[in-house]
Order: C-alpha cells, then sequence, then structure tokens
C-alpha cells in the first residue's frame, strides 16, 4: 500500500514539475483587441461641436445608439446607409452616428470639417483625430457598426452594412422597451 502512495505522489510532482518547467513566453508585442466584445461597456467619446462647446457622444445620445465607424476617403460624405436609418429612427430614442476614422491627409477635426460636406440633420456625424474612439473602442475596423444599449452596453457588432437587419430590428426592440419603461413610469 506504502509502494502505491509512494509512487503515486511520485507521478504527481513529475507531472508538476513538468509544468513549472515548461518554457514560457516572457517577451512579445501587445495585442491590441480588434473586435470591442459584445457585452462590454462603450467608453464615452468627447469631442468639441461645431459651435466650439466641449460636450460627450453620451450626453447628446438617445438612449439607444448605432455607432459606425468608417474610413476618410476622398469624397467624404454620410453613408447613404447610415442616413436611411437615422431616419427609419427618427420617431424612436435612437441616435445613429458616423465616426470617421483618423487619416494622415487631416490633421484636426476642424480641417476635417471644414473640407467635407458630411453634415446631415438626423445623422451625428464625428472625426477622430485625436484616436479617443479608435483607442476606447479597441481599434475598430472600418465599417464596424455597433449597438449600444441605454445601459450602455454594447449588445450587437456588425461588420459592414450590407446585412444590418438583425442589428437595427433589435435597436428597434430595444428602442420601444425603452419607450414602453419610459411610458409606464411617467404614468399618473
Amino acid at each position: 500500500m506504502r509502494i502505491i502512495i509512494v509512487m503515486a505522489t511520485l507521478a504527481m510532482i513529475t507531472g508538476l514539475v513538468g509544468c513549472t518547467t515548461e518554457s514560457v513566453p516572457t517577451t512579445g508585442i501587445i495585442k491590441l483587441n480588434s473586435d470591442y466584445p459584445v457585452g462590454k461597456y462603450a467608453p464615452d467619446i468627447p469631442f468639441t461641436s461645431e459651435n466650439g462647446k466641449e460636450t460627450t457622444f453620451r450626453k447628446i445620445r438617445q438612449p439607444i445608439a448605432i455607432v459606425a465607424f468608417t474610413s476618410t476617403s476622398s469624397e467624404n460624405s454620410p453613408n447613404p446607409v447610415l442616413v436611411n436609418l437615422a431616419k427609419d429612427f427618427i420617431d424612436l430614442p435612437v441616435t445613429v452616428a458616423q465616426i470617421y476614422l483618423p487619416s494622415d491627409e487631416y490633421s484636426s477635426a476642424q480641417e476635417f470639417m471644414a473640407g467635407n460636406n458630411i453634415h446631415n440633420k438626423d445623422l451625428v456625424t464625428l472625426y477622430d483625430a485625436e484616436r479617443i474612439a479608435l483607442r476606447g473602442f479597441g481599434y475598430p475596423k472600418s465599417n464596424t457598426v455597433l449597438l449600444i444599449d441605454d445601459n450602455s452596453e454594447i449588445v450587437a457588432i456588425n461588420k459592414g452594412f450590407s446585412n444590418l437587419k438583425s442589428l437595427t430590428d433589435r435597436a428597434r426592440e430595444l428602442a420601444e422597451a425603452v419607450e414602453e419603461a419610459d411610458a409606464d413610469h411617467y404614468e399618473p
């Protein structure tokens, strides 16, 4: 019996020694998160409005937000898909925003805004000159669309603009739930 216990102990120790003597990497490159995961809280985005007022995206948005990251191009204009979404959600508590990812062509947001016709009354458009949104959201790729709920939690991510139906359906459900909760709360 003692021999079995000794052999079992030796087997365990050998196994542990094998685990502790494995080569463990001690150098490397920090890997940035390329897809900001669903379930994480969306960081707030500070910005300066066209009239020079400092504010944040959270302060100006409706409870539900659809945020799309796009790259700059030679013809910067509001994405037509996002413009249509903003119009579709005009009567619901949903903000649709297009965030232009930074480029070497523009050194400041003011330079970008002055040189491009990106204004649309229904769509929030921001240029991320200081890379605040880019870093805060984990370096999203261009044409990444996020759905953010009323608790500022990312609840859906879509790659591209061609198939946003499930994301927009979810946005509509969330917006209607917010309206229903508000109506219940403010009923006399």
